[in-house]
């Protein structure tokens, strides 16, 4: 089983099929499901109008409450990863939405009437997890469930914005690519 996959070879994998992605062809893998793992914010979705910050950089939750409502949700726009999002469902992989964000049903609408169907959504409990950090809240998720029988042995690939939850994903083991700079590659196609 193929444990160790080079970003760059499925980066460039990506690219030269032009989003046509068969993974088990592109990247040799073994004959069962991989597990793609997406943020939202920033990933797949362009939230940025309703996400105000305060000077540290730091989010301004009140503000945020505020702007968190089903007109603002239902005004993001999709990053161009919300197309290989969309593929890569449609071909034998199990996808995960990993957002450090609290998940309501206007979400959800958003997510379904856009097409980003994902198998399973893994979000902040917001009473009980809202002083975690992002890359820790996943973390602990993500490895809860790779623990399971079923996804223990499954090659995973994510896809965020963050650093910190960047490299918090590659020492678990999870190949994980920059979502800014993949969107930025995409836009360029």
């Amino acid at each position: 089983m193929v444990k160790n996959i080079d970003f760059v070879f499925v980066f460039n994998r990506l690219q030269v099929s032009r989003f046509d992605v068969c993974p088990r062809i592109c990247y040799n893998l073994p004959m069962m499901k991989n597990i793609i793992i997406f943020d939202l914010d920033q990933t797949v979705i362009d939230s940025s109008h309703r996400n105000p910050n305060n000077p540290d950089g730091t989010i301004n939750l009140e503000q945020y409450f505020k702007l968190r409502n089903r007109k603002n949700i239902f005004r993001d726009k999709l990053l161009p990863l919300a197309k290989i999002f969309k593929q890569l469902k449609n071909s034998d992989n199990y996808i995960i939405v990993a957002t450090a964000r609290n998940i309501d049903h206007n979400d959800v609408d958003f997510l379904k009437a856009n097409g980003l169907n994902a198998d399973m959504i893994l979000s902040r409990k917001w009473i009980i997890e809202n002083a975690v950090p992002d890359a820790e809240l996943k973390a602990r998720k993500l490895n809860s469930l790779f623990n399971l029988k079923q996804f223990k042995n499954v090659p995973k690939f994510m896809f965020d914005d963050a650093p910190k939850v960047i490299s918090k994903m590659r020492e678990l083991g999870i190949v994980t690519l920059n979502a800014i700079k993949v969107n930025e590659r995409l836009n360029n196609v």
